[in-house]
């Protein structure tokens, strides 16, 4: 499984990408602004993109609007402390939003239940083969 973490604070960042990696992730990159995670959208695939919404420039959520609309397939979620910004408009477009600081669980769950997608849809692009 592919996954993007998007987060200016590189402590954050790097507690998220442990994390995936004792859940078994191996492919983790790691930006710090929504400029380079639209970037990174723009060149790569991911299976999910994890989003803070407070970084200077290109905030998270201004980022997620344009990310979803290039990868509609890619889950988005919203990791940051202030979720209670989240505005309607910006709840449709992502996946979910999980409050810092995340719970180990809670993170595990996000990425088994992406990993299950992914092999899902893997499994059904195969059918046509």
């Amino acid at each position: 499984m592919k996954i993007l973490i998007v987060d200016d604070s590189a402590e954050a960042a790097h507690i998220l990408a442990e994390m995936a990696r004792i859940f078994g992730c191996e492919q983790i990159d790691i930006v710090s602004s929504g400029e380079d995670a639209i970037g990174k959208a723009i060149m790569e695939e991911y299976d999910i993109i994890t989003l803070d919404i407070r970084m200077d420039g290109v905030s998270g959520l201004d980022a997620l609007s344009v990310i979803r609309g290039l990868r509609p397939h890619t889950i988005l979620a919203i990791i940051s402390a202030y979720t209670q910004e989240i505005g309607s408009g910006d709840m449709a477009a992502t996946d979910v939003a999980i409050s810092k600081p995340v719970p180990m669980e809670t993170f595990r769950n996000l990425l088994k239940l992406t990993q299950e997608i992914s092999e899902r849809r893997k499994a059904i692009r195969e059918l046509g083969a």
